[in-house]
């Protein structure tokens, strides 16, 4: 990997993230409160050989996003992240047909017996957002069907 290719993946996951947080942190502030959710990975929790820039990237942003639901807390601004499973995506059948044997290992080793959807990430997202997480804040929450539990 080159230099130029991880600072990639820090611009776009962890500085993005960094620079929309505190762009929207006044504004929120001043209408007494809000929640951000920020969107992580399953490889901020466990590396990954081939995605390491990704997985550090992501891992940043879930210690960001605690680091933030500390400091805003006392503003009532929630910040969450979501961590991501194997989900069903455009990216993710790229890899099933690449990859021999991903799809079903993936099943395989889901307690839940199947990959993530997007409206499980989308449903997530929605209680994140609510008035339910209110005393929700600095949470990283899986959403895998259980793949993170079998390590």
């Amino acid at each position: 990997m080159s230099v130029e290719e991880w600072d990639d993946q820090v611009e776009i996951n962890l500085r993005s993230f960094f620079i929309g947080a505190k762009a929207v942190y006044p504004y929120m502030k001043k209408q007494g409160g809000g929640k951000i959710i920020s969107i992580g990975s399953m490889t901020s929790i466990f590396g990954a050989a081939k995605a390491s820039a990704y997985g550090a990237s992501k891992g940043g942003i879930m210690q960001l996003t605690r680091s933030l639901a500390v400091a805003w807390a006392k503003d009532n601004i929630q910040v969450n992240c979501i961590l991501p499973g194997w989900i069903n995506t455009d990216l993710t059948a790229v890899a099933k047909k690449h990859i021999r044997g991903l799809e079903q290992g993936i099943i395989a080793r889901t307690p839940a017996g199947r990959w993530g959807d997007p409206m499980d990430l989308a449903a997530t997202a929605v209680f994140l957002a609510g008035s339910g997480s209110d005393f929700v804040t600095g949470v990283a929450m899986p959403v895998d069907g259980g793949f993170a539990v079998m390590v």
